[in-house]
């Protein structure tokens, strides 16, 4: 130590920390990489079955069928009532609208996908980005917004019915103030040929017959038929016990009451003429599969849950809600 009271080998001894701890490190590193190698091994230590990743995003459009043949005939008045019952609660729908949930429809079609409008759209969806929205990519993604594009945070099951798509798709083609081009003769002639040949195929053999609702309440999902209600139908419908009526009836405990009988509500005549019996389970299937066949002229818009799995989801989340459920098919 110097008269100044600093060590005089304090630099030295720095260095010699420095240069050890080094030395560790090193060896440490040499003794971790020989005990866990870097390399992975041949076949995994344990192996899990079951697990399966995400179909690719164009299984989405497999079997899909094409609405450019009827885009040029397709209702628009119908497209515009289905979207603001079920769209307009989360999409503005005006020219320069403020994004909600969803961003705003307006001029959609021939617009980039999933950008602009000040929305902040999900790395899921900005992925599917590529060129603009036509008719087939717009058909592709409202047939199965989470086939369309995994992991998207659009909740909404989609629209399985072909010309209902193609009637909103119809409507939105004219919320804009240059509206796309209508399908091409050449197109239509193009998207027809697969349609045609499906059912000339179609004709030689007898399709397998659908399984029976009955057979799927066992496996039923309450939880997504509560969502889907929750989203389709509760704009519409009170699903709380006493719930007043709105556009439609109050839903609680409607599986095991009487069909088109609830009170406070005035249905339509076309439905009146159903009532009296009570709704079953099946019966209540074959109304929310198409409300439009199972009472022609009723004043229900809902183009009906398509999908049968969907469908006793529902059906099990309303028999629930009740004081009273009963016991389903196959339970």
């Amino acid at each position: 130590m110097s008269n100044t009271g600093k060590d005089s080998l304090l630099g030295n001894k720095i260095a010699a920390g420095l240069l050890t701890a080094g030395l560790i490190f090193w060896g440490a590193n040499r003794i971790a990489n020989s005990i866990v190698p870097d390399d992975a091994p041949k076949t995994p230590a344990i192996k899990l079955t079951g697990l399966s990743t995400a179909a690719p995003p164009a299984a989405a459009a497999v079997g899909l069928v094409s609405i450019i043949p009827m885009i040029a005939t397709a209702d628009v008045s119908k497209g515009m009532a289905f979207v603001q019952q079920q769209c307009s609660a989360c999409h503005t729908l005006n020219a320069g609208g403020a994004a909600g949930v969803g961003p705003n429809l307006y001029n959609v079609l021939g617009s980039p996908m999933f950008a602009g409008g000040g929305f902040a759209y999900s790395d899921a969806v900005k992925a599917k980005a590529k060129g603009n929205w036509n008719y087939d990519t717009m058909n592709a993604w409202l047939a199965a917004p989470s086939s369309y594009a995994p992991g998207t945070a659009m909740s909404y099951p989609g629209i399985k019915n072909d010309q209902t798509r193609a009637d909103v798709v119809a409507y939105l083609r004219t919320l804009a103030a240059s509206p796309i081009a209508l399908p091409s003769a050449a197109a239509v002639k193009a998207a027809s040929a697969p349609a045609a040949v499906a059912a000339t195929a179609t004709s030689t053999g007898t399709p397998p017959p659908a399984p029976s609702i009955d057979t799927l309440f066992a496996k039923a999902d309450i939880s997504k038929g509560s969502a889907l209600v929750a989203q389709q139908c509760s704009a519409c419908h009170a699903l709380n016990k006493g719930g007043a009526a709105g556009v439609g009836p109050d839903l609680y405990g409607i599986v095991g009451a009487k069909m088109f009988s609830a009170a406070g509500f005035s249905y339509s005549s076309a439905v009146q003429a159903k009532a009296g019996p009570v709704w079953t389970p099946d019966t209540i299937s074959e109304w929310l599969k198409d409300p439009q066949a199972f009472a022609p002229g009723t004043a229900m818009s809902y183009p009906g849950i398509k999908n049968d799995q969907t469908r006793a989801d529902v059906i099990a989340y309303l028999n629930k809600n009740s004081d009273a459920p009963v016991k389903l098919p196959g339970t």
